[in-house]
């Protein structure tokens, strides 16, 4: 799913007809007048009333993001437009198709996947769909617990319109089975796509070149970061420090997930799913010459701060990165979009622009934008939704075709654009980064041999801690762990 900048335009014409207009009553109930008419665009589906049915879907707690809260079932209105164009999209749905969509949170120490396998072993069938992070979901198609989104033949679900998100099937298909939807039913997915966030300020101050042109130019690379975060440095003490109040300055701070994210907007899979099966290719020759340059900048102590060689990742040097940013003192922070909807960056005085992440070289065609796949949500349906596969697959087409109309438009315009983002620039580069994402099925899938902490997905994060640019000694010593997961999954479901 491309979600282009242009969908503004597309979703102005839709305010303008009013969608719906929603109203609370003073006992705190809901009451809503729908427009039946949408001009502009076709809702795929026979129109079809289904009698006040109810799609139940468990999905992950309420105050994981900003908007795990609402993004399913938003209870009312609250003055933010996110949270209402989801509630009005939902209301919209019951009121015209008769589907009451529910969300069920996990509270306490529940977890959303363990819910949905005791739903399904208890025999109970309580929820008709799964919403969580990609990480989670993922055993879930291995184990073939959920439907196969490309076998339904209801007619009730389009998987390959512009609502679902394209590359997500296309990059982490099973064996051609594809188990995973995302796209404008959610903005979880747009809230944990990586980008490079840049100091006006300090590029103005050191007389650095635009980074928007930059970009534009397709001259944004990983040499031409290393260039310029190198003129921004400054040491108050005879040794660099990660302590905010310092105020020492650095061309980039960092986190370990990065180096991951680095790789993958370098177009460095850590699996090539492009075949028949799933192949490791850590050790490809491109991989590590891109590796190898990656290392030497990550690993400048002086111009780069990774906030994990200065404390434990819960040690709070996290949010000193954070801060090192937000009080002016770093060029470049590599982060979700997520961190710009976060108290620090919205109070910061500075002025600071967003970016792609940089390309390997000139070599490579594109840009290309990573995910966390701790935070990336995506829909599963569970094998034993038999009796409301229908109307549970008209409700998420319909979630995701009235979010593109009414929830994306707000979502960009609003709140990107308008509260997070002080530029034009900016916009122009959102469009660049939602619209080259791409999945890599090694840190969905984690691929291990049965223990979590030695899969693929911590590769980087390993090779981080030892502080070394020599990629295949680490990799010789943990082949064999990545490539039982892959063997593992190629067993399962590669052999019908």
């Amino acid at each position: 799913m491309l979600k282009k900048i242009a969908c503004l335009l597309l979703g102005l014409l839709f305010v303008a007809s009013s969608l719906l207009l929603v109203g609370c009553k003073d006992d705190g109930e809901t009451s809503s007048t729908v427009s039946t008419e949408i001009s502009g665009a076709e809702f795929l589906n026979e129109e079809k009333n289904w009698g006040g049915e109810t799609v139940t879907i468990v999905t992950q707690k309420k105050d994981i993001t900003k908007y795990s809260h609402c993004q399913i079932d938003a209870e009312a209105t609250e003055g933010e437009p996110v949270n209402d164009a989801f509630f009005e999209r939902n209301a919209l749905i019951n009121e015209k198709y008769g589907i009451d969509i529910v969300a069920v949170y996990p509270e306490g120490d529940e977890n959303t996947v363990t819910m949905l396998r005791d739903d399904m072993t208890s025999g109970l069938n309580d929820y008709d769909a799964i919403v969580c992070p990609l990480y989670e979901l993922a055993p879930l198609g291995i184990e073939d617990l959920l439907v196969d989104f490309k076998s339904i033949d209801n007619g009730y679900i389009h998987i390959n319109e512009a609502w679902w998100d394209q590359k997500l099937i296309e990059d982490l298909n099973i064996n051609g089975h594809v188990y995973f939807l995302s796209g404008d039913a959610l903005v979880d997915d747009d809230e944990a796509t990586w980008a490079m966030y840049f100091n006006k300020d300090l590029i103005q101050s050191h007389g650095l070149e635009d980074p928007f042109v930059v970009v534009r130019e397709n001259r944004w690379t990983l040499d031409k970061m290393y260039e310029m975060l190198q003129n921004v440095s400054l040491t108050n003490g005879a040794t660099k420090s990660y302590d905010p109040e310092v105020g020492d300055q650095w061309g980039m701070v960092m986190q370990s997930y990065d180096y991951y994210i680095f790789m993958q907007s370098c177009d460095q899979t850590l699996v090539d799913n492009t075949g028949d099966k799933p192949v490791m290719r850590i050790d490809s020759e491109r991989n590590i010459q891109v590796y190898e340059k990656l290392a030497n900048i990550i690993l400048d102590g002086q111009n780069v701060g990774v906030a994990d060689f200065f404390g434990a990742w819960d040690s709070g040097v996290y949010g000193q990165e954070g801060k090192i940013f937000a009080n002016g003192n770093a060029l470049f922070m590599p982060q979700s979009i997520l961190a710009a909807g976060g108290t620090g960056l919205r109070e910061a005085e500075i002025h600071y622009g967003i970016i792609p992440m940089p390309k390997a070289d000139d070599l490579q065609e594109k840009y290309t934008t990573g995910v966390n796949v701790y935070r990336y949500c995506a829909f599963g349906i569970p094998k034993t939704n038999t009796a409301k596969l229908d109307v549970t697959c008209y409700a998420m087409e319909a979630m995701a075709y009235y979010g593109k109309l009414r929830v994306t438009p707000e979502y960009y315009d609003r709140t990107l654009s308008l509260k997070r983002f002080d530029d034009d620039d900016s916009s122009e580069m959102l469009e660049l980064i939602f619209s080259n994402r791409t999945y890599d099925m090694g840190a969905v899938f984690n691929f291990n041999a049965g223990v979590e902490g030695q899969g693929m997905l911590y590769f980087y994060a390993s090779l981080l801690g030892q502080k070394t640019n020599n990629l295949m000694s680490t990799f010789e010593s943990k082949k064999g762990v990545y490539q039982t997961g892959i063997d593992n999954l190629i067993a399962l479901c590669y052999n019908d």
